[in-house]
């Protein structure tokens, strides 16, 4: 019997779990995948960047994360991988759900990782062209989104081949997303007037912002350099969307445009194009309707993203290639279409698409008393139009003319050289007694800092998307001199590509940061 009891006591003994923690394990989730969002001047109503808070919030952060409703991301990602996918593991939801059902501890504070590095601006040096907006006051509503388009001159006076842009929000607790439109004639007017316009259906579509987005770097390479023509004259048009409740709040959006030195060797054009649209159709009152629409591809074309568009109505979209062997090249399937997230969606790879192969969309819309987002009660028939109370079916396009080996291109590391070259000046940076060095590095990266006090230190590297890269220390250290290097390896030790990373330290609760090159 004595035998019994002590085999019995054995898992009391040796297998009790440490609970989760927010120090320890939820918080590097939550600054990875929120508060892109959810910090203090972000779209997201609370910032996550304290316990405190999420603490305060942790019944509905368990109701988002068990649905899947945040972090938002519509795409499905067993269909087609794409660059900055924002999506939880199994591991980190179950780990965030499991830290609620235990009442959302603490843990020690002191060990709470050091936040990803929020910038306002990303790309380095300074822009060879700005245009900004007027500053201009949300109409929204307390359940209406404003939704408004304004036309600005570039003010070139010759053609630019552009490299890079990143969108600026002038208030970013209220900017929802930004795309930004190419004019080459000059010709498309403002629109602010009835909160309805939801961006031009022609005309070449440059790039865009959503919280969590990255700036726009088109694909270069040591063998091209890839980028969209913008002409002298021309404007550009910013389709702006201001969410419900931010009426009287204002914003002055502005864009960053960086063009390549001429002569440009190698250039090769990128074209942003609606290729598969439907202008005709009508979705009776009361009833589900499907709409397709195909094409042949004319020539060998690169595919390097696409923008799917619907309205309020559309309840599914999907778009992809068919091959000479019948066999599906897979562009982009949203099975549960939302309007307020609507995103570029750039493939991880190149995706090519032959002369005479085939690329297909088909979008299902709902028109139905059933559809809580119908903006009709009761439901009336809605035909193809411009305003968000009608329905669009519209694919955009960006993709560039093919050459040989681009499906083995992974297009996630092809900002590299934009970035190096800009950053060639950085070198030693001192930054609060931090010294990094050599900046831009090779090989390694020292970061050098005194301590004044024992205290507990840890630097993780981030990238630009706000992922750890990996965890360099963690520990207590005694006071005077310390030194970490990076190799410039990721947790699994494998080299990271090269590019702009940020190293970001915390010591007894006090937070550095700064930007690193590997080149």
């Amino acid at each position: 019997m004595k035998r019994i009891l002590l085999l019995a006591a054995l898992p009391m003994t040796f297998f009790i779990a440490r609970g989760q923690t927010w120090s320890e394990d939820v918080a590097e989730i939550v600054y990875e995948n929120c508060v892109s969002c959810h910090n203090p001047d972000g779209i997201g109503n609370v910032s996550f960047l304290t316990y405190e808070t999420a603490f305060d919030y942790k019944s509905i952060i368990s109701a988002y994360v068990s649905n899947n409703i945040m972090p938002p991301w519509t795409a499905d990602s067993s269909f087609q991988h794409y660059f900055d996918e924002r999506i939880l593991t199994n591991y980190e939801r179950t780990t965030i759900l499991d830290w609620v059902s235990a009442g959302a501890p603490e843990g020690d504070a002191s060990l709470a990782p050091p936040p990803p590095v929020l910038s306002e601006k990303i790309l380095p040096g300074a822009p060879d062209l700005v245009v900004q907006m007027n500053p201009y006051m949300s109409k929204a509503t307390p359940i209406n989104d404003d939704y408004v388009c304004i036309a600005l001159p570039t003010g070139l006076t010759e053609d630019r081949k552009l490299k890079a842009m990143e969108v600026i929000p002038g208030n970013r607790s209220i900017v929802h997303h930004c795309l930004v439109f190419h004019d080459e004639d000059g010709t498309y007017m403002t629109d602010t007037i009835g909160g309805d316009c939801s961006g031009p259906t022609t005309g070449e579509l440059l790039g865009g912002y959503a919280p969590g987005s990255q700036p726009t770097i088109y694909p270069s390479g040591e063998d091209f350099q890839a980028g969209m023509e913008m002409k002298a004259g021309s404007n550009v048009i910013f389709a702006m969307h201001y969410p419900h409740g931010s009426y009287g709040e204002w914003d002055s959006t502005k864009v960053n445009f960086y063009f390549y030195d001429e002569p440009v060797d190698d250039f090769r054009e990128v074209y942003a194009v609606p290729l598969l649209s439907n202008w005709s159709f009508t979705i009776e009152a009361e009833t589900v309707h499907t709409v397709e629409e195909d094409m042949t591809i004319p020539i060998d074309w690169t595919f390097i993203s696409a923008l799917p568009h619907m309205h309020l109505l559309g309840e599914s979209i999907e778009t992809y290639g068919i091959d000479a062997d019948d066999d599906t090249i897979p562009m982009v399937r949203i099975p549960k279409w939302d309007f307020e997230w609507q995103d570029i969606f750039y493939f991880r790879y190149f995706q090519p698409v032959m002369a005479g192969e085939k690329l297909y969309a088909k979008g299902v819309y709902n028109n139905t008393s059933a559809n809580p987002f119908n903006p009709h009660t009761p439901p009336i028939d809605v035909s193809a139009g411009f305003d968000t109370e009608d329905e669009m079916f519209l694919i955009y396009y960006s993709f560039m003319v093919y050459e040989p080996g681009d499906e083995y291109v992974n297009q996630d590391s092809l900002n590299t050289i934009f970035l190096t070259n800009e950053y060639e000046k950085l070198e030693r940076e001192n930054v609060n007694g931090i010294n990094v060095y050599p900046n831009p590095f090779n090989d390694e990266i020292s970061i050098a800092y005194e301590l004044e006090q024992s205290s507990f230190v840890s630097i993780f590297v981030y990238d630009l998307n706000g992922q750890v890269v990996k965890k360099l220390i963690r520990e207590d250290q005694q006071s005077g001199a310390q030194s970490v290097k990076w190799d410039g390896t990721n947790a699994a030790g494998s080299p990271v590509e090269n590019g702009l990373y940020f190293y970001s330290m915390m010591i007894d609760g006090e937070h550095y940061s700064g930007r690193m090159i590997k080149k």
